[in-house]
């Protein structure tokens, strides 16, 4: 739980809700919803205007700084199943960090760092749906990728083999505490 502190203008601030509102409340025949569009939406919002700056905190649940490159990175992680309500308040918060004055992240993302379908484009849990096109925002990132964000190309793997290494009951705590799922029944389970 990292806390950042900036301040954002009022009127993107108003973006924010307005966007989070259309989500929420648009109609709901399949055809006519609106569906979540992270580059849209951004752009749209980071387009508000307003000299009234308004303080606002955002407590991220990972912040990450890369020195060498010089990058600041937040991410809000959630279980592999999250719900409506959980993923509305992670989005709201990203949507924040990208707006504070001056920036105070260079990225941030919405990370699950278990993918119980395999790979990103079978991820097929409805509920974030509602918040993020789940398979094609560039702000949502799952399983391996988002252990490749943290540590670099064969932070997933690596991951994977030390938790096979620890033993049956360090396994079993990961993946229930951790990942927020119950364990394989399988050795195979990569």
């Amino acid at each position: 739980h990292h806390e950042i502190i900036g301040k954002i203008n009022k009127e993107k601030l108003r973006r924010i809700s307005e966007v989070l509102n259309n989500l929420e409340h648009s109609v709901r025949d399949k055809l006519n919803r609106v569906k979540p569009d992270w580059d849209s939406e951004l752009k749209y919002i980071l387009k508000g205007k307003s000299k009234k700056m308004i303080p606002v905190k955002v407590i991220c649940d990972v912040y990450a700084e890369d020195t060498a490159n010089k990058k600041r990175y937040a991410f809000e992680l959630k279980a592999p199943l999250p719900n409506s309500d959980q993923t509305k308040v992670s989005k709201e918060k990203i949507l924040k960090l990208y707006c504070m004055e001056p920036l105070q992240i260079d990225e941030a993302y919405y990370a699950l760092p278990y993918n119980p379908y395999g790979k990103k484009e079978d991820y097929a849990w409805s509920f974030p749906a509602r918040w993020f096109n789940m398979r094609e925002d560039k702000v949502v990132l799952i399983g391996n990728e988002f252990w490749e964000k943290i540590g670099g190309t064969g932070t997933y793997q690596a991951f994977i083999d030390v938790v096979n290494k620890i033993g049956p009951e360090y396994r079993k705590r990961i993946y229930k505490e951790f990942l927020g799922i119950e364990p394989p029944a399988s050795d195979n389970w990569r």
